[in-house]
């Protein structure tokens, strides 16, 4: 996964009574993440279910050069995809947009000299701030999430596809009852119908509004 000019620090997380801090457990890492704000957590959120996304990993660290001085700069996470993603691999900082505009010009040369390491070594480097998803989008990622955490086993997976592919567009409420009327299967149901939407064999409009089972379900691929 590394590049050799990228070195990783240890990550040490502390707590801290001003932000989040914490490990997000990582499907795609096979491990836990040490993340120091909310938005780090969003952003390795997100990457979890960016199919482009081979693994990512926290603190590396690159030489930048800044007003004739080299200094080690490090950033908030490495991205490594996949060969056919039409982006490259990435070093990427992690930053609110307010933190930012504190030390605008403190911040535009760092990340200017950012740039330009990175890019030697046929990288990009990227900025994620609370501008780039939704917390609608971030909070009903959270909640399929849990789906990758526990597999479950999908009993009614071709009842469902079968239901949603003859209905075209359907509330998950009315899927789950078009499945079985049976109120005490209710819930089994409606885990299965979740667990299809986070396998990317159902879909729902993520950016709209939270999930519910009021949400409009349709087959992700016709």
């Amino acid at each position: 996964m590394k590049n050799s000019a990228i070195k990783f620090s240890q990550r040490k997380i502390k707590k801290n009574y001003r932000s989040i801090t914490g490990h997000f457990p990582s499907i795609k890492n096979n491990t836990s993440i040490g993340f120091e704000s909310k938005l780090e957590k969003s952003h390795f959120l997100s990457l979890e279910f960016d199919n482009e996304v081979i693994s990512y990993q926290e603190q590396p660290q690159v030489e930048i050069c800044i007003d004739g001085k080299d200094k080690i700069y490090s950033a908030d996470c490495y991205i490594k995809r996949n060969k056919n993603s039409n982006k490259k691999d990435s070093i990427v900082e992690v930053k609110y947009t307010n933190e930012i505009e504190k030390r605008k010009d403190y911040f535009e040369k760092k990340f200017e000299a950012a740039t330009i390491s990175v890019n030697k070594l046929n990288l990009d480097f990227e900025i994620y701030t609370e501008k780039i998803h939704s917390e609608i989008y971030l909070d009903n990622l959270d909640f399929l999430y849990r789906y990758k955490l526990q597999p479950i086993e999908n009993k009614y997976e071709d009842q469902i596809l079968k239901m949603v592919s003859k209905n075209h567009k359907i509330s998950a409420f009315d899927l789950a009852n078009l499945v079985s009327e049976n109120p005490r299967e209710y819930g089994l149901i409606s885990n299965c119908i979740w667990d299809l939407v986070c396998k990317e064999k159902l879909k729902t409009n993520l950016e709209l509004s939270k999930i519910t089972m009021n949400s409009l379900l349709e087959l992700s691929y016709e």
